[in-house]
């Protein structure tokens, strides 16, 4: 290659990282925040081991007067998948664990349904979503009540919804086994595994767990329900703590950045090996490209999961990327190891596009490009994303209640999520689910059929039909993901 064919590439390579315009960032920012209605958020950019830019919009808390800034805690929501992910890379450059060891073989109590990937699922399987495992399949698990040890024990009663490794579904409950994998190896538990690990020091002083959320400056979670903004109540656990639990700052996560960018080193300490970091982020299992990968992931860009990230090319460049959601929060890190630039993105309102949004922008102007319709996209599938949350009406030819509400009440088992208790309440008729009766409300639908809504809006509303023995009383009750209830 000619001299002057080197130095076109390196003018070319330092046009476009020189050419993110802040200001032009800042003004977008906001201007989507608006017009999204998002109540607050905080964003950093930084380049190599350098924090370009770290600054908050809008207000912690609808109604307050209080401003996000750099340093309001903000749920991280999945991007916690990124630390356990982390945590794990500590125990391969260890030596005490190998991404293709098997996971019984440190932790023998694991067990998936069928014996073949209960033998050899690795740690890459848990974090790449290749076990076979439904997507989401056994988040509920999470949320009514049962210990780390009962979770890990059920997770062999969970159908599988594809062979082994044969395709990819987003699984929490494979991070919460990752969780507890870490615990086991370093005779620990995941949380204190991350603090030492990472958060100490990455000089990460506002990052943390559910703790932090009770600290000053934290950002609430919002929702738009009927039409209107309400503040909501924090879910605290995430579903599992080692899927979604975590909680940081803007100017915490370019530290995480940084580590990332610079090969596994900050502040000149080495805390996970080049090797190590470059495994996590490259594909290990090949993903269909669906609706919620946003523009510019498209069917052309490709779209894998890495270990804890998902991997995906724009302008000829590899993107590392992670997203998460949890009611009322919004959140996405994404960096270009080629040109050792990444962003965060942290919002606090429900199911909104607007981290997508703001991260089109940073890769259009860090990569010269100007395309509108990327943005349109992108706005466009908020009308998709709002109608997950929306309660089903109920049909034009709706049949009346098929029994009296008593007829409903009774305890109902199934064999993976343990026993629920219906009974009547205010006129109508509520759900306690597993050891801390978590509380669902059965609003009627028709004849014997009601929608299912539990206290976290983003846990889904579901129907449970009722089936009833000749003496009139509810003998079961069958749900499309929970399964078949027996009463008991």
């Amino acid at each position: 290659m000619n001299s002057l064919k080197i130095l076109f590439i390196l003018l070319f390579f330092g046009a476009a990282l020189h050419g993110i315009d802040l200001q032009e960032l800042e003004r977008f920012i906001e201007k989507s925040r608006k017009e999204l209605g998002v109540p607050g958020a905080s964003v950093s950019v930084v380049r190599g081991d350098e924090i370009l830019f770290a600054k908050g919009f809008g207000l912690i808390k609808e109604g307050s007067p209080e401003k996000v800034d750099e340093e309001t805690i903000f749920q991280l929501a999945s991007v916690t998948k990124t630390f356990t992910s982390a945590a794990l890379a500590i125990q391969v450059d260890k030596g005490v664990l190998g991404w293709d060891d098997e996971v019984m073989r440190h932790l023998p109590r694991f067990a998936l349904n069928d014996p073949y990937p209960s033998r050899f699922a690795t740690p890459r399987d848990l974090l790449a979503h290749r076990t076979g495992l439904p997507a989401f399949g056994g988040d509920l698990l999470g949320k009514i009540g049962y210990s780390p040890s009962e979770i890990l024990s059920r997770i062999r009663l969970i159908e599988p919804a594809a062979s082994f490794r044969e395709r990819p579904y987003y699984s929490n409950i494979c991070y919460f086994t990752a969780g507890e994998l870490i615990g086991k190896l370093a005779e620990s538990d995941w949380e204190n595994v991350v603090e030492k690990a990472f958060l100490e020091p990455l000089k990460m002083t506002r990052s943390g767990f559910a703790a932090n959320l009770d600290e000053d400056n934290v950002a609430y979670p919002h929702a738009n329900i009927d039409d209107t903004l309400q503040v909501l109540s924090w879910d605290r656990t995430g579903g599992f703590p080692a899927a979604g639990a975590m909680t940081s700052t803007a100017k915490d996560m370019a530290h995480w950045m940084i580590l990332h960018l610079n090969k596994g080193t900050f502040e000149n300490r080495q805390i996970l090996k080049p090797e190590t970091v470059k495994q996590m982020h490259l594909p290990s299992m090949v993903s269909e490209v669906d609706f919620s990968e946003m523009p510019p992931i498209s069917d052309t860009s490709g779209f894998a999961f890495g270990l804890g990230w998902g991997n995906y090319h724009y302008e000829g460049r590899m993107i590392v990327e992670k997203g998460g959601g949890l009611d009322g929060i919004r959140t996405i890190v994404t960096l270009v190891p080629e040109l050792n630039i990444g962003i965060t993105v942290l919002s606090n309102l429900n199911l909104t596009v607007f981290p997508e949004l703001i991260r089109a922008k940073f890769l259009q102007l860090a990569l010269n490009q100007d395309d509108p319709q990327m943005f349109d996209e992108i706005l466009a599938r908020q009308k998709k994303l709002d109608e997950l949350i929306k309660k089903p009406a109920p049909p034009e030819d709706a049949l009346p209640l098929g029994h009296d509400l008593s007829s409903y009440e009774g305890s109902f088992a199934n064999e993976l999520y343990g026993t629920f208790i219906v009974s009547e309440k205010e006129g109508g008729l509520v759900l306690e689910a597993g050891p801390d009766h978590w509380e669902g409300v059965l609003e009627h639908w028709s004849n014997n059929t009601f929608v299912l809504s539990w206290p976290v809006i983003n846990q889904g509303n579901e129907h449970v039909t009722f089936t009833f023995g000749p003496e009139g009383k509810a003998q079961e009750m069958s749900t499309e993901t929970l399964g078949v209830f027996t009463k008991e």
